[in-house]
């Protein structure tokens, strides 16, 4: 059995309630099922209170213990520790209970994406920092106003290189469709 995505569970990111967490403040969150969580940041003792409510099921509450790192400029910044396993992660994800996503046994979804659109990603990607629109055959702007030469050129040379990966591995599923239209009988036609 696989194991299931991140995406298909209800999670809490630590990194999106850092202004909570400085003090004893609370945060309610509500997901689109009708599901409803209470925080409770306790930060003197370092703990968070999490109260879940299901509709039609009971209040379900956890104890979890914050840490924190210290900024480089000043300030820290605050982390969940997995009631699991006590490792400091920033999501905990509900199944049964609140988990780090190792201890639930999760997966994020880019490791079921196939090559081709892992490819079609970075390219998307370098193309973003570079300011244009998304995609292969989409038109190339010029440098963005800012931008230094030296990282226009590298941006430009990064593009070409995951365009190359892109298209070959958009042959390499052509080719494997090709092979399975002729295993079925179906007569195909020559592309040049």
């Amino acid at each position: 059995m696989s194991k299931a995505l991140t995406t298909e569970r209800m999670k809490l990111d630590i990194r999106t309630m850092q202004d909570d967490t400085l003090a004893p403040w609370s945060h309610r969150h509500q997901w689109k099922n009708g599901t409803t969580v209470l925080l409770r940041f306790k930060r003197r003792e370092k703990r968070a209170t999490i109260e879940i409510t299901v509709p039609g099921k009971e209040v379900h509450m956890t104890a979890v213990e914050l840490g924190t790192t210290a900024q480089y400029f000043g300030g820290s910044r605050a982390w969940w520790k997995c009631p699991c396993c006590h490792a400091r992660v920033g999501v905990l994800y509900w199944s049964w209970r609140w988990q780090c996503r190792k201890c639930a046994e999760l997966v994020h979804p880019s490791t079921r994406q196939s090559e081709s659109s892992l490819s079609y990603g970075q390219v998307n990607r370098v193309r973003r920092k570079l300011g244009w629109g998304g995609g292969l055959l989409s038109p190339m702007a010029g440098r963005k106003k800012g931008m230094h030469r030296a990282t226009y050129n590298r941006l430009i040379q990064e593009l070409a290189e995951v365009s190359a990966a892109a298209a070959g591995a958009g042959d390499a599923v052509f080719e494997r469709l090709k092979k399975r239209m002729t295993g079925m009988g179906t007569p195909t036609t020559k592309v040049s």
